[in-house]
């Protein structure tokens, strides 16, 4: 039980309040971290007070406190988080600041999601799948369940278990050694084709495309499928911020996509002589483990597990080197081989994965918050990698944290199969370009890919000078 704090410290929280609310006019959000700071420091019984949804005041001294939290001259004053925002397309981590202190159960009214933002809640979620499900889609809107019942990330025991069993020995750890020499070389082949020296687009060819065409070779499409596929893909995966649903170009390209992957993997379902991810489809369905309907969505959902991740961590690499936020000599180590401290440090730092969500079987209470059952919640890998409570410093990007227990590749069942193939890949693509071109320089103004819940490049100007042999 708590105590009720003493009368004149309450009324000296409300009074900040009203004084944070007066400020507002000029700036909402920086006179409501003033006066956070300030009760920050102050006596226990002063803080009680000034916690967001949690305060043991009376309904109505607490719901005027929230109000006066979120009353701003602006729309975006009024909410403490919008994920379809542009704000937190372009820069999401100050937000993500806020929800940790003030608000880490968060309801966010405009997208009818709640949000939970701290490291330990973020993870104990991602484990507790009984009470957390992916069974009802892991973004928001209309966007949930766009790739198709087979998409098995969208999934519970035992039937998650049994569709994700199919792939799991081609993303094995022991798997990797026989896709080095592929993705070497296609990485080494994409690097040849840039000038000796001179300005290149690097996500659109390189951080995209390397991931790729590995998946579309894993995936057993022939070399004259690939261009199509992969732009169809990309152009797909493109969405607007302030977007709830896709759009019929999209819509026109999954369908266009679907019928491919429907054709091809009938193909091995008749025919022999195959080693690849779809005749491990064709393999599953004809042993009754899945069934034709289950083909649209494994096979997207396994060609955005080849985009997203490894993508975005090589371009945020690839953008740090640019930007002399980190000298790549740093990052290599004697064998010229990317420090796996400083990979960690990347998916640390900038989550290429922002978000993902899931659906509350029950009422789940959390901080004394209770998350109704059938609730929506964000899970915000991002913010949890951010959390000062676990990461010393943690808006520092530094390549020589050891130990990180980052939550970029998710936790739990789900914890991200192609976690391997993502690490190899990136391995690979940062020495394979740094081999040849040893000077990378900002060349023009990088944009963000269209993304909801992913955080990478969808263009990246920069100017390359080759290496000294």
């Amino acid at each position: 039980m708590v105590a009720t704090p003493p009368t004149h410290h309450v009324s000296a929280a409300i009074s900040l309040y009203a004084l944070a609310h007066a400020l507002a006019h000029f700036n909402a959000i920086s006179a409501l971290d003033r006066i956070d700071n300030s009760l920050r420091n102050a006596p226990k019984h002063a803080q009680f007070a000034c916690v967001f949804r949690e305060s043991r005041l009376p309904v109505d001294i607490r719901n005027q406190m929230d109000n006066l939290r979120l009353v701003g001259v602006t729309s975006q004053a009024k909410t403490l988080y919008d994920p379809l925002s542009q704000e937190s397309r372009n820069d999401p981590y100050p937000a993500y600041e806020r929800l940790r202190t003030r608000a880490p159960v968060y309801y966010c009214e405009p997208r009818n999601v709640w949000v939970l933002s701290r490291y330990e809640d973020v993870r104990a979620a991602l484990r507790d799948w009984e009470r957390f499900t992916s069974a009802k889609g892991l973004e928001i809107g209309d966007f949930v369940g766009f790739f198709g019942k087979g998409d098995f990330v969208q999934m519970d025991p035992p039937e998650h278990d049994d569709v994700r069993r199919i792939f799991a020995p081609r993303f094995a750890n022991r798997a990797m050694s026989h896709y080095e020499p592929i993705v070497t070389t296609l990485a080494e082949q994409l690097v040849s084709e840039f000038p000796r020296e001179g300005v290149v687009d690097i996500a659109g060819a390189f951080t995209q495309r390397l991931p790729l065409l590995t998946i579309c070779q894993m995936l057993g499409i022939a070399d004259s499928d690939v261009p199509w596929v992969v732009k169809s893909f990309i152009d797909m995966m493109k969405r607007n911020a302030g977007e709830n649903m896709p759009s019929d170009h999209a819509h026109k390209l999954r369908s266009e996509l679907v019928a491919f992957f429907n054709e091809q993997v009938e193909l091995r379902i008749n025919q022999d002589g195959f080693d690849d991810l779809q005749s491990d489809i064709a393999h599953a369905i004809q042993s009754g483990i899945i069934d034709r309907s289950h083909i649209p969505g494994v096979c997207l959902m396994l060609m955005h597990a080849g985009l997203e991740t490894t993508s975005t961590l090589l371009g945020n690499i690839v953008h740090a080197i640019a930007n002399k936020v980190i000298d790549s000599r740093e990052l290599m180590d004697e064998q010229g081989e990317l420090r796996n401290s400083a990979l960690e440090e990347f998916l640390r730092f900038d989550a290429p994965i922002q978000w993902l969500s899931r659906v509350t079987t029950v009422d789940v209470t959390i901080h004394e918050t209770t998350i109704p059952e059938g609730s929506r919640v964000l899970l915000l890998y991002a913010s949890a990698n951010r959390d000062p409570d676990v990461f010393p410093n943690p808006d520092v990007l530094d390549i020589g944290r050891e130990g990180s227990r980052h939550l970029a590749f998710g936790e739990g069942i789900h914890f991200c199969l192609g976690m391997p193939l993502a690490k190899l890949e990136t391995r690979i693509g940062i020495r394979s370009l740094l081999r040849k071109h040893q000077t990378i320089t900002a060349n023009g103004r990088p944009t963000r890919f269209p993304s909801l819940v992913g955080r990478g490049y969808d263009h990246l100007p920069v100017r390359l000078s080759p290496a000294e042999h």
